[in-house]
């Protein structure tokens, strides 16, 4: 791989993270206005399971972090000139 296209791999992943913690930002908005009770997760208008959105946000974030890790990690293998 060019030593461009693995700055831009990296730093497209760089750029979802943001993304990612919006959308955490964006279900714990809709938890609060979205749903009766505290302890409830599914949103009355939308009938998704927020509470499951978030923590698959969680996962994301900390797959695109460990992947970031990696690739920085194994850099002068993958990078071909």
């Amino acid at each position: 791989m060019k030593s461009k296209y693995f700055n831009r791999l990296i730093l497209g992943l760089i750029i979802l993270i943001p993304i990612f913690y919006f959308g955490i930002f964006n279900s714990k908005v809709s938890l609060q206005y979205e749903t009766n009770d505290p302890g409830d997760c599914v949103s009355q208008i939308s009938g998704r399971n927020l509470c499951q959105d978030i923590e698959q946000m969680k996962i994301l974030i900390a797959i695109d972090i460990i992947v970031i890790v990696l690739l920085m990690l194994f850099r002068k293998k993958i990078i071909r000139d």
